[in-house]
């Protein structure tokens, strides 16, 4: 069995690069047919999980399941390793809702203000007020300290609640659109196949079939 310890430690937007030369390496290593595929695909999922378990203290059961299913009805190699790619991006978009308190106590700051204001119009400027700080320093230290930019941690967060409500099969995009602080439902369209690689829409046949 493989460790994806490596792996999982660079799953993170900064270092996302190096994830992806570990997995493409250790697929060309320990995969030659559908079915080793697949069982390095499956195994890595279960670790991934296990380690976001174990290091967040958060269960994303729903998300291995759904990743799950999708390796083991794929039957082919080729779309099977573009699966995987989606599912270490999915994984990193969530490392970045789930960041432990941060050793600097004004990112620990930022971060707390921006988990609780994302579904509202939310600014760098905003967030630089609220911490006594130029907006060009937070900007600089943000993204040294968290590995993101900031309106790619707020668009993230956004995209990752959009996601749960879409789960829940309750609301129409326009609420959901609202409800995730999106500018309309253009930008929510647009943002969210950037960050997931599919439409609302195309995300939720997904998980609904």
């Amino acid at each position: 069995m493989l460790n994806h310890l490596n792996l999982a430690r660079v799953l993170r937007s900064s270092t996302f690069h190096k994830a992806l030369d570990i997995y493409f390496n250790d697929l060309k290593r320990h995969t030659q047919s559908l079915d080793s595929t697949k069982n390095y695909l499956s195994h890595l999922n279960m670790f991934l999980y296990t380690y976001f378990l174990l290091e967040y203290s958060k269960d994303v059961e729903k998300m291995t399941l759904h990743y799950e299913r999708l390796i083991m009805r794929e039957s082919g190699v080729h779309e099977l390793i573009h699966i995987g790619e989606h599912m270490l991006e999915e994984y990193k978009n969530k490392f970045a809702g789930e960041l432990r308190v941060n050793d600097h106590e004004l990112i620990e700051g930022a971060l707390d203000f921006i988990n609780k204001n994302y579904t509202r119009k939310l600014t760098l400027q905003m967030v630089s007020n609220q911490l006594h700080i130029s907006k060009n320093y937070l900007c600089h230290l943000f993204k040294q300290q968290t590995g993101y930019k900031f309106c790619e941690y707020v668009n993230i967060q956004r995209v990752n609640r959009a996601k749960e409500l879409i789960r829940e099969n309750k609301k129409t995009f326009e609420y959901i659109s609202f409800e995730c602080g999106f500018s309309s439902q253009s930008h929510f369209s647009t943002t969210f196949k950037k960050y997931t690689g599919s439409t609302p829409n195309e995300f939720k046949k997904q998980i609904l079939t």
